[in-house]
C-alpha cells in the first residue's frame, strides 16, 4: 500500500467524523495546500482506526506529533512506521566480508 492508499484511508475516516463525502472533504483540504493541512484534534480522532487498519502503531514522538496535521504527512507517517526494517550495515570493524 503506497501514501496516496493511505491518504485517501485517512480522508474517507475524516470524512465519515465530519459527516460529508470524502471527495468534498479532499477539496477542501486541498484548498488549504498540496500537504492537506488538518486539524490535528481531529486526525487524532481517526488515529487509532488508521493504526487498525495499516496493523501498526505510531509511537507518541514529536515528529508523529507534527505529522498529524496534514493528511499527507500523516500518511508518510503510517507508510513509514508500516515499512519492513532495512537491514543494518555490520558495523566498522565487523566480519571480514
Amino acid at each position: 500500500m503506497d501514501v496516496e492508499d493511505i491518504e485517501n484511508i485517512i480522508i474517507e475516516l475524516l470524512a465519515q467524523e465530519r459527516g460529508c463525502p470524502p471527495a468534498d472533504l479532499r477539496q477542501e483540504l486541498l484548498a488549504g495546500g498540496a500537504d492537506m493541512p488538518v486539524d490535528s484534534l481531529l486526525a487524532v480522532e481517526v488515529l487509532v482506526r488508521v493504526e487498525e487498519i495499516m496493523g501498526v502503531r505510531l509511537e507518541a514522538s514529536p515528529a508523529n506529533g507534527e505529522a498529524m496535521r496534514s493528511v499527507r504527512a500523516f500518511a508518510q507517517a503510517i507508510a513509514d512506521a508500516a515499512a519492513p526494517a532495512a537491514p543494518q550495515s555490520p558495523a566498522a570493524g565487523g566480519a571480514p566480508a
